[in-house]
């Protein structure tokens, strides 16, 4: 082994396990989110926890209106669309909540992009509204602020709205 051999290792091979003794020592940054239905409150809400750094942080996704549901209803539709989105989120296949009509009913689903309607293979339905229920209203209504476009939609000129399921107030840690 020549001279130069023999500092490369002797420097290199401790810089190296310094860097992982540290690597392990920093917190996880990672962000987590756990998307469940709160019956807690008068309005069942599906929420998301996010946790970043050992710190939560609950975001309401969409509240179940009583305008909108029977009781009963608004909390098996909050139940269902918590798990659907749980179970979306955790593959990363979904970007934007949306209505439309299928088979004349007016539904709210998850969609890939925008542009795309609720009768698509690669869509998923949440949950129906009564059928004289304006969905782009309905939704906007029972979003959370977080998910929220500036102005509320139109009910002359807007059929339909795509609502980015990443929060605006918070680029970092929201999935999608």
């Amino acid at each position: 082994m020549n001279k130069m051999q023999f500092w490369t290792t002797t420097w290199t091979t401790p810089m190296l396990v310094l860097g992982f003794v540290v690597s392990l020592t920093q917190p996880s940054t990672a962000n987590t989110a756990n998307i469940s239905c709160n019956t807690n409150a008068s309005i069942p809400t599906v929420i998301a926890t996010s946790t970043e750094q050992g710190i939560g942080k609950d975001v309401t996704i969409l509240s179940f209106l009583p305008e909108y549901f029977s009781p009963k209803d608004a909390v098996q539709n909050c139940q269902n669309t918590a798990k659907t989105l749980q179970t979306l989120y955790n593959t990363n296949r979904a970007n934007y909540l949306t209505n439309d009509k299928v088979n004349s009913r007016s539904v709210v689903c998850v969609v890939e992009r925008r542009g795309i309607g609720c009768d698509r293979d690669s869509t998923q339905v949440l949950f129906t509204l009564g059928s004289t229920v304006n969905s782009s209203q309905a939704l906007y209504q029972m979003l959370g602020s977080n998910f929220k476009q500036a102005q509320p939609p139109d009910a002359r000129t807007v059929s339909r709205i795509y609502s980015d399921l990443k929060p605006k107030s918070h680029s970092r840690w929201w999935f999608f």
